[in-house]
């Protein structure tokens, strides 16, 4: 799948202070790339109400926030969930 990110993604990973928590978003990145097809991702939501906006979980309080449209990803923000939902989508 081709994967692409806007510039509030890059800002919002700018912002880590955890290698840990860096490890994993790379982790979940890299999966992303080998994925052939959605049902490959894990941890991969489907947003309520939304048809093309999709979560993955990332550790268990994170949340990366992407868009799929034929075969493309592109990842929007990356935050903690308390704050994940209130600005995503």
């Amino acid at each position: 799948m081709e994967l692409k990110a806007k510039g509030s993604f890059y800002r919002d990973l700018s912002r880590l202070s955890n290698r840990k928590l860096a490890k994993e978003v790379h982790k979940v990145l890299v999966q992303m790339m080998k994925a052939e097809d959605i049902a490959q991702i894990p941890h991969l939501k489907k947003l309520n109400k939304f048809d093309f906006y999709y979560r993955v979980q990332v550790m268990e309080n994170y949340r990366i926030g992407m868009v799929i449209r034929n075969h493309k990803i592109t990842l929007v923000c990356f935050g903690h969930r308390s704050n994940f939902y209130k600005t995503f989508p």
